[in-house]
């Protein structure tokens, strides 16, 4: 009789430990990232030879992993940009990608940068990727646009 009591014991104390290990408690929800500002006062523009500024909050229960912008070039169809004026023969579509790994193991942070466009980038619209991945590995992206416009066109003054 003790032998299977004993025996009852072990099954269920070794079923609750199954139940109990794989509870939700470790189930975070996706990261957040809220208030993306790409360009000064979120103007999404760019300036060719000068840098982009970009911002963000996160918030991620699952703990930061690594922060990843990839920028591409979308094409000139809002623009009358035709190749080969003003030396635009001689720019190249700009491409841009970095992982940021130094907010590993952050709850929260506010992520802010600034990346140089190169001189010779290619006018017109971009697309930009801002993707948080977390330690539980899920992932949040934010996509959106912005355009790169020669240095010329309006006044960019701005306070770094």
């Amino acid at each position: 009789m003790k032998k299977r009591i004993l025996t009852t014991l072990t099954i269920f104390t070794m079923a609750l430990f199954v139940f109990v290990s794989c509870s939700d408690d470790d189930d975070f929800p996706a990261p957040v990232i809220s208030d993306l500002e790409i360009g000064y006062d979120n103007s999404k523009i760019g300036h060719r030879g000068s840098d982009l500024h970009f911002d963000a909050d996160i918030v991620a229960e699952g703990r930061i992993d690594r922060i990843v912008v990839e920028i591409h070039y979308e094409g000139d169809h809002h623009h009358d940009h035709k190749s080969g004026q003003n030396g635009d023969h001689d720019d190249h579509a700009w491409e841009f990608e970095h992982t940021w790994t130094e907010y590993n193991g952050l709850l929260n942070t506010s992520f802010h940068k600034h990346i140089d466009i190169p001189h010779d980038a290619k006018l017109g619209d971009y697309h930009f990727h801002f993707k948080v991945i977390d330690q539980q590995g899920k992932v949040t992206e934010i996509e959106t646009e912005f355009e790169v416009k020669d240095s010329h066109d309006d006044d960019h003054d701005h306070d770094h």
